[in-house]
């Protein structure tokens, strides 16, 4: 005899058109999930995070999730069924969206309502989480190097002696070398001048090698740099071979921090509106739960 569960404890129907629910938990082949409006039989086995019919849904037939067509059933599917890539297919359709009907004014919130948090006063009116002093790497040939740098400074000291200091980060990649010009390059170094200029990133160091195509007087120059606004912390820029090998960069640079470091020390955590807080979505495979739970959280922070 089927064991009998409550739909709700283990799928989420997300709109009452839809019709397909997201299994919550793993639901076992027989297993009946019932609540005042639906009332079926697990046809099979069906993992956390995979879609379950709710209704009979013939072959061809639209197949709708959060209110929109996902695809076309492959096949008659039943209340009960697992609904995956075996039984669903695409098709060209036409949408008719109304974009922005349902926009509206923003009411914002006088200052003495506004929500806030903790954070980092940064130089241009951005706001860090965090109080990173960073060793950049231009190259792959200069990523050992950073982590020297980086290993120079043990957590257990930072703390005691820079308690405002969350950590010396090392940002290494393996590209840079002999990267094709153009898009490959330019993508390069807009984001390693992004992680230089990141609100979280309180001063920073960047080493290249001095051979390499990503070098880092290409970055200084076509990302400006050098071009501080007032109380920005001096960025310090170096190279491999021009300073004299391995050793003496490493010297270089950890002297470098160390000057860095104090000022960084002085940063402390204030009131700060959240409207300053930024929030980055990424991707991640887009498993079942993203839709439900991370998209829409970033949607309301």
């Amino acid at each position: 005899m089927a064991k009998e569960e409550r739909f709700a404890q283990f799928a989420l129907l997300l709109r009452d058109t839809d019709d397909v629910a997201v299994i919550k938990r793993p639901v076992r082949a027989g297993t009946e999930l019932s609540d005042d409006s639906i009332h079926l039989i697990a046809g099979r086995d069906i993992p956390a995070g995979h879609k379950i019919a709710v209704k009979a849904i013939s072959d061809g037939a639209p197949v709708r999730k959060y209110g929109q067509t996902i695809g076309f059933a492959k096949g008659n599917i039943a209340p009960g069924d697992h609904v995956h890539t075996h039984n669903l297919e695409m098709r060209d359709f036409a949408r008719d969206y109304d974009f922005c009907a349902a926009a509206r004014p923003v009411e914002y919130y006088p200052p003495e309502k506004m929500r806030s948090f903790q954070g980092y006063a940064r130089p241009g009116g951005r706001v860090g989480t965090r109080n990173y002093v960073a060793v950049i790497s231009s190259v792959n040939c200069s990523a050992s190097v950073s982590h020297y740098v980086k290993d120079r400074f043990k957590i257990e000291e930072l703390r005691r002696d820079f308690p405002n200091v969350d950590g010396v980060v090392a940002f290494t990649h393996k590209s840079g070398c002999g990267i094709q010009p153009g898009e490959p390059h330019q993508l390069l170094m807009r984001v390693l001048a992004g992680i230089a200029r990141h609100p979280n990133i309180a001063g920073y160091v960047m080493i290249g090698l001095g051979c390499e195509v990503n070098q880092v007087q290409f970055i200084r120059q076509e990302f400006k740099l050098d071009e501080l606004k007032p109380g920005e912390t001096a960025p310090t820029f170096l190279t491999i071979q021009s300073t004299g090998g391995v050793r003496r960069t490493v010297d270089a640079a950890a002297a470098a921090v160390t000057k860095i470091l104090p000022v960084t020390n002085d940063n402390r955590r204030v009131p700060q509106p959240i409207s300053k807080l930024i929030l980055a979505e990424n991707c991640g495979g887009s498993d079942g739960n993203s839709g439900i739970t991370a998209n829409p959280a970033l949607g309301v922070g």
